[in-house]
């Protein structure tokens, strides 16, 4: 239950942080934008480390190179989400991203991507991300 909850608290944060990021962007540019947002979180979460007292980033050595550079996607992430939002709206904007979040997912899992176990998927879930689709196009007309 726990999981859920920080799942959901993600996602309405991320719906935050969109918008910001839009209203940022009209103001200054895009890529300013997104260089605010990652420093402004990138402090945030030294804080946030620092005030626990967490010190599991000494454990840094023992995660492989090319994962240690997954930060560097949120610009591209930013990039995308502020010119969607400029462009589609907030509804539509968050809409596909979680259906782009989801299906790119379900072929991660399906193709056991990055050392989990393939999933044989059923064609219910398919059937669901289909269904999010025709929810998006009725957000759009």
């Amino acid at each position: 239950m726990k999981g859920f909850i920080y799942a959901c608290l993600g996602g309405a944060f991320l719906t935050l942080q969109g918008v910001a990021n839009a209203v940022i962007g009209e103001h200054i540019g895009t890529w300013q934008a997104a260089t605010i947002t990652q420093g402004t979180g990138f402090v945030a979460a030294i804080l946030l480390v620092w005030l626990v007292g967490d010190r599991s980033w000494r454990n840094l050595k023992q995660v492989k190179l090319v994962y240690r550079f997954g930060g560097a996607f949120a610009a591209f992430i930013l990039f995308s989400n502020i010119t969607a939002f400029h462009q589609n709206g907030a509804a539509l904007t968050v809409s596909a991203v979680l259906i782009a979040q989801i299906t790119v997912t379900l072929v991660m899992e399906k193709i056991g991507w990055f050392g989990s176990a393939p999933l044989r998927l059923r064609p219910s879930q398919w059937t669901g991300v289909g269904l999010m689709v025709i929810g998006i196009l009725c957000l759009t007309f």
